[in-house]
């Protein structure tokens, strides 16, 4: 698993049901580390794309309609709630999901 890589995961509570998430944890942590921090991933666009960035379907990430990256909704996962890898997001939507992080992390000046 790499950040970008858009997967479907099982996150408990609210968020239970499976649904994609994009992985944000940066690489290095080992192999398999024993959680994965992830971003769920809604096709209810709600709220602003500078918070939550619009994601378009393609084949490269393997989602079917346009969604939204909730980066509000930050979840640090146990790896087996991962259940697979379906797709890794195009480089100008990381890009804008890296400054919607800085933003929802308070780290922009």
């Amino acid at each position: 698993m790499k950040r970008g890589n858009v997967v479907v995961m099982v996150a408990p509570g609210e968020l239970g049901k499976p649904r994609p998430a994009i992985v944000v944890q940066a690489e290095g942590f080992g192999d398999n580390p024993l959680t994965v921090i992830v971003c769920p991933v809604s096709s209810d666009i709600v709220g602003t794309p500078r918070l939550r960035p619009i994601v378009e379907p393609s084949s490269k990430n393997g989602l079917r309609v346009r969604s939204q990256i909730m980066t509000d909704k930050l979840i640090a996962l146990r790896r087996h709630r991962i259940r697979q890898t379906i797709g890794a997001l195009e480089k100008e939507v990381c890009d804008r999901l890296d400054q919607a992080l800085l933003v929802v992390l308070g780290l922009t000046r």
